[in-house]
């Protein structure tokens, strides 16, 4: 087990649930590339804090601020951090996402490198976020 790159991911989580979006952002790396999957608006590879910053607040103004991710469990091999969780949200006209996922984390120097999402339904959550 890669304690180094668990006490990142587990740094990054506690900050996601805590709501504090600067401490998820000191733990990543400032070129840092996220692969968000499939095909809706905000589908695509994302590169930087600063693009992924805009892109994350995407799916907050989408689902009126409801977006949550939830991490079910979690285990490491390596440099590689694999997150199963649980993404909800809702819009104004009461339309609900509820899916279960994988996020996998690639963290080396202390810092989250690259981040590949994968959803149990692609194709729903597609719907919902178009």
């Amino acid at each position: 087990m890669n304690k180094d790159a668990m006490s990142v991911f587990n740094a990054y989580n506690e900050a996601l649930i805590q709501g504090d979006f600067e401490g998820v952002f000191e733990t990543m790396a400032d070129d840092i590339i996220w692969h968000q999957p499939g095909n809706s608006p905000l589908s695509g590879v994302i590169v930087g804090k600063q693009a992924l910053g805009q892109h994350l607040g995407k799916f907050a103004e989408k689902s009126n601020g409801t977006f949550k991710v939830i991490t079910n469990w979690v285990s490491s091999n390596d440099c590689f951090v694999a997150a199963n969780v649980t993404f909800v949200a809702e819009h104004s006209n009461g339309d609900k996402l509820d899916m279960n996922g994988m996020d996998l984390f690639k963290i080396e120097n202390g810092q989250i490198q690259e981040v590949w999402l994968f959803s149990s339904e692609q194709a729903i959550e597609d719907v919902f976020w178009s």
